[in-house]
């Protein structure tokens, strides 16, 4: 950026109130000044624009030096100022740029973010096949791929972790709470809930929470390819 000296043009600026102050306050803690603080802005909002032929050239010059043996710093350099241009050809900031050709260069880089963009997608699915669930949930808060010997508590699922009343009580104990329940009797409908086999409903949900896949292994069962909802994994027939 180039700084405005004692030759530079002038103008007299009128600022609303307050606005001189907090511009001071920061070229202060900055160690600039608020001139060159101003300047800067002004020069990021309205940016010198390059004709074409004045920037070709001085990619032609960066490549006969990059041909001639240097190091890889000016590679990146090189790269840079390429995709500079093709931005400034794409928003208008390089101008002497036929229509049509600017036409093409939109659609040419166009078609080069959209590849760039699915295959920084598919890197990025790739990477997260080699974490855990809760190595994922840790990166998505912190950044970070961090594991604990002792794991946070997981947000609840409605989706998985959903389990129904007749897939976990037996079914005659179901079928009398749904009577008491029906008839209004809360105190009887109670003494049901009070009545059922604790251990063997928390057996049950224990079952439900493990993976489909685990839970037909344990019933020694194949898994079908397609499921749409699962069964009581629990034989139907009468419990007490």
């Amino acid at each position: 950026m180039a700084k405005a000296g004692r030759g530079a043009d002038q103008y007299m600026l009128r600022l609303p109130d307050g606005l001189r102050d907090r511009i001071k306050a920061y070229a202060e803690r900055m160690g600039t000044s608020i001139n060159s603080e101003i300047v800067r802005v002004l020069e990021e909002r309205f940016p010198e624009q390059w004709p074409i032929d004045n920037r070709l050239d001085e990619l032609a010059k960066m490549l006969s030096i990059l041909g001639a043996g240097t190091e890889d710093r000016r590679l990146d350099e090189f790269m840079q100022k390429v995709e500079e241009t093709v931005e400034g050809i794409i928003s208008g900031r390089v101008t002497g740029v036929d229509p049509y050709a600017r036409d093409a260069v939109i659609d040419m880089w166009s078609g080069y973010k959209t590849r760039e963009s699915e295959a920084a997608l598919e890197e990025e699915q790739d990477a997260q096949m080699d974490h855990t669930e809760e190595e994922l949930e840790a990166h998505r808060i912190t950044g970070r791929f961090e594991k604990y010997a002792v794991p946070p508590p997981k947000k609840p699922d409605p989706v998985r972790d959903e389990i129904h009343l007749m897939q976990v009580l037996p079914p005659r104990a179901l079928a009398e709470l749904a009577e008491k329940l029906g008839e209004g009797d809360l105190e009887a409908a109670a003494k049901v809930v009070l009545n059922m086999p604790k251990e063997k409903i928390q057996e049950r949900i224990r079952f439900l929470q493990l993976p489909v896949e685990e839970q037909y292994r344990r019933r020694g069962e194949e898994p079908p390819v397609q499921r749409f909802g699962l069964d009581n994994p629990f034989p139907s027939d009468e419990e007490g």
